[in-house]
């Protein structure tokens, strides 16, 4: 009888539970439903027309696409121990001058102004923290040079020691390297020291480097190595451990470093949103041809749809030049893959309309 009982209050106690957390997601499922209607009814009649409910979920889907991605990107910024660093199989691998070791002159091209094709010693006067990074050709190499070298600005520009970049592209075609180089210049920041091998594909002699290895990183300061990073692969984004050797060099805690570059990456992607709004005329493209654009919509519904993006248009020369130019490469591409037939009528003619001109031609006729 005592066991009946016992398992009567459990059965009542978890029933009432589970009522509980019935009364308790409702109301909030209701407020969810309730701010998605608020922010997408612009119409404010208390309810979401067809049209705007194919905009609340094309932007809803996007956002949460990106959620991810943003957690992923600050997950980017890890700092972590350098003594830790191992290459994946745990498998060893050198190339370079190793930890303790004193930095022998770099002697390479220049690349750029007056000097180029003159040999000069990249490591300078060895005064203070600096980053050598020789790589191969190497295109996963080169974008991890660029997002490294970013890096590198950003650390510059809080921290009261300078960590001086220095980047010297290895190959055996010397002319192909100083026009790569060149090539890529813009995008390079942090204002590194920039040169190319004069002894081919394997560097300098007395650098010993590995020939198997897409990118060698070595850390160091007042001409001795402090930490060599060997990749075999090259280096896609930067490596926490790498990161942990700048941030020992040039004498700041962990965290501090971390928290500046995501703040610089914040500020980036502020200042890239802006633009975009700037470019478009402050209209979100992509939600603005939502309707359009929905496969399950009939012709009346996406005619109205167009009907009002041809009125923004008229009076936004901006978003008028954004539309023309997706509207195109939609038509150039796949048009079957976007909307209904009569989606792709409204694409076609807004990349007539709107979409960049061919330029005219400069012959003449006989």
């Amino acid at each position: 009888m005592k066991l009946f009982f016992f398992l009567l209050a459990a059965l009542t106690a978890s029933t009432a539970f589970a009522q509980s957390e019935v009364r308790t997601k409702t109301p909030a499922a209701d407020q969810n439903r309730n701010e998605i209607v608020k922010r997408f009814d612009k119409d404010k009649n208390g309810t979401l027309s067809t049209e705007e409910a194919a905009i609340a979920r094309s932007t809803l889907a996007r956002e949460k696409k990106t959620q991810p991605q943003q957690r992923d990107y600050k997950l980017a910024f890890t700092v972590k121990d350098p003594n830790e660093f191992k290459l994946e199989g745990g498998k060893e691998v050198f190339s370079g001058p190793q930890a303790g070791e004193t930095l022998p002159k770099l002697k390479v091209s220049a690349v750029t102004g007056d000097d180029a094709g003159k040999t000069f010693n990249a490591l300078g006067d060895h005064d203070g923290p600096q980053i050598i990074i020789l790589a191969g050709p190497n295109r996963t190499s080169i974008r991890g040079i660029i997002g490294l070298l970013r890096l590198v600005a950003t650390v510059n520009e809080n921290s009261k020691e300078r960590l001086e970049p220095i980047l010297v592209y290895l190959g055996d075609d010397k002319n192909q390297l100083a026009e790569n180089a060149n090539r890529y210049l813009q995008y390079m920041n942090g204002d590194p020291t920039i040169g190319v091998s004069n002894d081919g594909r394997d560097g300098p002699g007395t650098y010993g480097l590995n020939r198997n290895v897409s990118m060698t990183l070595i850390v160091a300061t007042d001409g001795k190595v402090v930490y060599n990073f060997p990749f075999p692969e090259g280096m896609l984004t930067p490596d926490p451990h790498v990161l942990g050797a700048i941030s020992e060099v040039i004498g700041t805690k962990q965290e501090e470093m971390r928290e500046w570059l995501i703040r610089a990456a914040d500020e980036r992607a502020r200042t890239a949103a802006t633009n975009e709004r700037n470019r478009t005329g402050g209209v979100d493209i992509r939600a603005l041809l939502a309707p359009v654009l929905d496969k399950n919509a009939a012709d009346e519904v996406i005619d109205a749809a167009a009907k009002k993006i041809d009125l923004i248009l008229e009076g936004n020369k901006a978003a008028a030049a954004s539309v023309g130019a997706l509207a195109s490469r939609m038509v150039q591409g796949n048009l079957e893959n976007y909307g209904t037939k009569r989606s792709q009528y409204h694409l076609f003619k807004w990349s007539k309309l709107y979409g960049a001109k061919p330029a005219a031609s400069t012959e003449t006729g006989n």
